[in-house]
């Protein structure tokens, strides 16, 4: 964990898998990117995922100027906007940076003027204590730029010696159109029902579910006005 040495509330959450999250609230500045404890190697070096999450409303001028070498942007509903230069920009189609984030925000608009692939940020579903087997999981949607979406679980649990712990992941693999005719009540239908409630409750997922489900009518709609044969 790191932290600005210009805003305390800005902190930085690293990750082994590569995956650097900022968290905090309001506006990033170019001065955020000075941080303590010194990292052992530049913030830039060390990560390739770079995450603004929920409560950072922009990222200012020279913030990305510090991260040249990531291959991944996630920017939160909430950041608004992104300063970049023509330099940036440049660099990030080079780089061939993936957007993420949630449709209909600025994300997905911020890919699009930029030139940029963009793809639907991973989804928490629920947390699932399995009391029985002092089990805790840990439930995502996942999204890939190449290969299917799945249900991806962290398990937690108690090691064989105290002070350890055990546990593994796996992942189930979904049909690519697994959204379609699905609603938040469906979806939640194939989970146990220790986390039905978290699920129905999950307004990132119901926003995907509407969303993706009104695309994809688009899609057919115009396809159909496009194609008389399809109408037949």
């Amino acid at each position: 964990m790191y932290f600005s040495k210009h805003n305390e509330a800005i902190v930085y959450i690293n990750h082994y898998s590569g995956l650097l999250e900022v968290k905090g609230e309001g506006v990033l500045c170019r001065e955020d990117t000075e941080v303590s404890p010194t990292p052992t190697e530049s913030l830039a070096k060390e990560y390739d995922t770079l995450s603004i999450t929920q409560g950072i409303t922009q990222v200012g001028e020279g913030f990305l100027n510090a991260f040249p070498h990531i291959g991944c942007l996630i920017l939160a509903r909430t950041v608004g906007s992104v300063d970049t230069t023509p330099e940036i920009d440049n660099r990030l189609r080079k780089n061939k940076v993936l957007i993420r984030g949630e449709y209909d925000t600025f994300a997905e608009r911020f890919a699009r003027e930029k030139g940029l692939a963009f793809l639907h940020c991973n989804i928490h579903l629920a947390d699932d204590d399995i009391g029985d087997h002092y089990e805790h999981d840990i439930i995502t949607l996942r999204f890939h730029a190449e290969g299917a979406p799945d249900i991806h679980y962290n398990c937690f649990t108690p090691g064989s010696s105290a002070g350890s712990y055990g546990g593994g992941e796996y992942a189930n693999e979904l049909p690519k159109d697994f959204y379609v005719g699905c609603t938040i009540e469906k979806f939640a239908n194939h989970f146990n029902e220790r986390v039905r409630e978290q699920i129905l409750s999950n307004e990132t997922l119901r926003r995907f579910l509407e969303i993706a489900n009104r695309r994809h009518s688009e899609k057919a709609a115009h396809k159909n006005a496009a194609d008389p044969k399809e109408r037949i």
